[in-house]
């Protein structure tokens, strides 16, 4: 799930992700769903470690992951490596940027997990990035889009943060890695703006700094689906892995896209 802005992070500190934010149930069961709905084959945009691919692949269903960072990739691939050979062939993952990449081929459910649509840094490239899927999408096909709901109570006077995380072992250096974060609001709420900020123990005794700075579009539901819109695509909000449409009052918003004829 890496654009070019996050590239350092990904790549540097990809292997956290799965830590930092567990794969839950419900959002597999979300997925798999739409994916009976449609049937396949499926294309995860900003696919990650793969973690929510390899669970579709278990399925039963051909799935294509995309991502721009290589460790990411390398993540995902470890982790289709431990599926039964039967689901693990059918897993193809692609090093690719999802706002411009052609696979030459359709697909009957494409989806973008986990607020990774939002790491589009501009509505440019987030309608690039929907006019890609609107030339894969088989007839009959969905797109399916995750983002948090944005809510300015969490930025008391635009800015949030917080503090240093437990200690994690790096999973093939075995150093010790602390984690903390900071995004401040600007262009009136419009954009956030931000840095992740780790601390390494290294086996010499001595500690190292890395920051990550990212900067992300901040858009309300309306704003995404006019963007939809603009792309071509009619629109379902559902709030939070559930089947009743969105009442405002969910924390994650799931749209439904279809395209318009």
């Amino acid at each position: 799930m890496a654009t070019h802005l996050d590239l350092k992070r990904y790549e540097l500190f990809g292997w956290d992700y799965e830590i930092v934010n567990p794969l839950t149930a419900e959002e597999v069961g979300w997925h798999a769903t739409w994916a009976r709905r449609t049937g396949g084959p499926l294309l995860g945009l900003a696919c990650g470690t793969g973690r929510l691919l390899c669970r579709l692949a278990e399925a039963g269903f051909e799935v294509v992951g995309l991502d721009l960072s290589n460790t990411m990739l390398r993540l995902a691939r470890r982790n289709a490596a431990k599926l039964p050979p039967a689901a693990r062939g059918r897993v193809r993952l692609v090093k690719a940027d999802m706002s411009d990449f052609d696979l030459g081929r359709k697909f009957r459910l494409v989806f973008i997990a986990d607020n990774s649509f939002r790491e589009l840094n501009t509505r440019r490239e987030m309608l690039a990035c929907l006019s890609c899927i609107r030339r894969h999408l088989a007839p009959g096909g969905r797109l399916l889009i995750t983002e948090r709901r944005l809510d300015p109570s969490r930025y008391p006077n635009g800015r949030w943060s917080f503090g240093w995380s437990r200690p994690v072992a790096h999973p093939e250096t075995g150093e010790l890695v602390w984690r903390r974060g900071e995004v401040r609001l600007s262009r009136g709420g419009r954009r956030a703006r931000g840095r992740f900020i780790y601390k390494i123990a290294h086996a010499d005794g001595s500690e190292t700094i890395e920051q990550c700075p990212w900067t992300a579009p901040m858009l309300q539901k309306a704003e995404y689906i006019q963007l939809f819109a603009r792309a071509g695509f009619r629109t379902r909000t559902f709030a939070d892995y559930k089947g009743v449409e969105d009442d405002g009052k969910g924390r994650l918003l799931c749209f439904v896209c279809e395209p318009r004829k």
